[in-house]
């Protein structure tokens, strides 16, 4: 009688352990292999759980999803299209940031079309999840893409022709941040257009991670620096580019910023347009200066 009367207060307690409840990394993975058993029994209703009603979804070779609405639909359309989903996320880096929890990982996502062979696509992803005042976690941006290159078709829903995107306005509250921004994509964008990769790395912190097309993460400035000196190939030449801002988190330190891309290329005989979107994570660094702390772009 003396063990039961103390066991149910002890038990009590420590199922509500701070210690325990707070950590951020054990949080994320049992959210992530809720959402792949939702994905796999093809309960769209069970993935959109984990969405914020703003929620801002950047899937690969499609254009942005600016709502729920829109991303479930998304999701509807995957699970009608394909069969045999199995999928996987695997954590690289948990941080935290004023409000969010940032999140950067690799998956692996197997599926088939039909009348074609069982595809895996693997690939990288960055997800911004909000706490909220009860301290729950809900998924406000994301983005993935391959870690290599692969036959387009091989995903059910692609995007039509790339077009121009339209500029989604900015709260007057973020115009500050804004202005600071757009100055430094402004600085970026004629990098591209001078095909001077060489200059790219000042706009990393040392610890920075870039996530581009069709490659794994580039893990470090000095390895985003040999990235851009290779990919800033002089034989190919920029028209135009167009950085813009689609939304802006502010998280501290952290500024948390969804983007879009619009790139006019030629080589030799040879032109078009690429669009894109991006989800950039700037940090304010001691010398005041923001500079890309995590970045992951993806073509629509």
């Amino acid at each position: 009688m003396y063990l039961s009367k103390w066991l149910f207060p002890a038990l009590f307690i420590c199922f509500l352990s701070p210690a325990r409840a707070a950590d951020p990394r054990e949080r994320i993975e049992a959210l992530n292999q809720q959402f792949a058993k939702a994905l796999e029994k093809g309960d769209v209703s069970a993935m959109m759980r984990y969405y914020a009603a703003d929620a801002v979804s950047m899937p690969e070779h499609h254009p942005t999803l600016f709502n729920r609405a829109a991303i479930t639909q998304y999701f509807q359309q995957w699970l009608k299209a394909t069969s045999g989903n199995r999928y996987q996320r695997t954590i690289y880096s948990i941080k935290a940031a004023d409000g969010y929890l940032l999140e950067s990982g690799t998956y692996t996502h197997d599926f088939t079309q039909p009348g074609q062979q069982p595809f895996r696509y693997a690939g990288k992803y960055v997800h911004i999840w909000r706490i909220g005042k009860k301290q729950e976690l809900t998924l406000v941006s994301e983005i993935w893409g391959a870690a290599a290159g692969f036959d387009h078709a091989a995903l059910p829903l692609l995007s039509p022709p790339p077009t121009p995107l339209q500029i989604t306005p900015i709260k007057p509250a973020d115009s500050a941040l804004a202005r600071t921004i757009n100055t430094n994509n402004a600085a970026i964008a004629q990098l591209v257009k001078d095909r001077n990769g060489a200059a790219f790395s000042e706009y990393y912190t040392d610890d920075a991670i870039y996530m581009p097309y069709y490659m794994p993460m580039v893990i470090g400035k000095d390895s985003i620096h040999q990235y851009y000196v290779i990919h800033e190939d002089p034989n190919v030449g920029i028209d135009t580019v167009r950085i813009n801002i689609s939304r802006i988190l502010p998280a501290g330190d952290y500024v948390l910023v969804n983007g879009y891309y619009c790139v006019n290329w030629r080589a030799g005989g040879n032109s078009g347009l690429v669009t894109g979107k991006s989800i950039n994570i700037w940090k304010k660094e001691p010398d005041g200066k923001l500079r890309l702390y995590w970045q992951m772009t993806n073509h629509d």
